[in-house]
C-alpha cells in the first residue's frame, strides 16, 4: 500500500540547483553569438559544485570561463569530446569553433 512519507512536501518545494542547456556553436570568437560581441553563451544562476560539457557534434569547440582565454577544448574525435569538473563554481561560459573547423557544433552543458 502506498504511503506518504513526507506529508506536505510536493513538487513545488525544494530548490532546483540543476542546469541543462544545449547550444549550437557557430562563431569563431568568444562572445560572437551575442549582439554586443562580449556576452557569454551560458549563464548559470546558482553556485555550482560540478559541471559537465559535451561536444555532441563533429569538430572542435573551445571554451572559456572568462571570455578572454581558452580554458579547454572539446574534440569530437577524442576522449576530450566531454569534460567534467568537480568542486568548481562556474557562472559563465563562452564557446567558439576552433580555427580550421566549421559550425554549427552542438554542445550540451549540465551543472549541479
Amino acid at each position: 500500500m502506498p504511503t506518504n512519507n513526507f506529508p506536505g512536501i510536493g513538487y513545488k518545494y525544494g530548490k532546483d540547483y540543476n542546469f541543462f542547456q544545449k547550444i549550437d556553436v557557430t562563431s569563431m570568437t568568444f562572445g560572437g553569438h551575442s549582439v554586443d560581441g562580449y556576452q557569454p553563451d551560458m549563464g548559470i544562476t546558482f553556485p555550482t559544485t560540478g559541471l559537465s560539457i559535451l561536444n555532441e557534434g563533429s569538430g572542435v569547440v573551445e571554451f572559456s570561463f572568462t571570455g578572454l582565454a581558452v580554458h579547454g577544448e572539446l574534440n569530437s574525435g577524442l576522449a576530450s569530446a566531454g569534460m567534467s569538473f568537480d568542486n568548481r563554481s562556474v557562472s559563465r561560459i563562452w564557446f567558439r569553433v576552433k580555427q580550421g573547423y566549421s559550425g554549427p557544433i552542438k554542445v550540451s552543458v549540465s551543472a549541479w
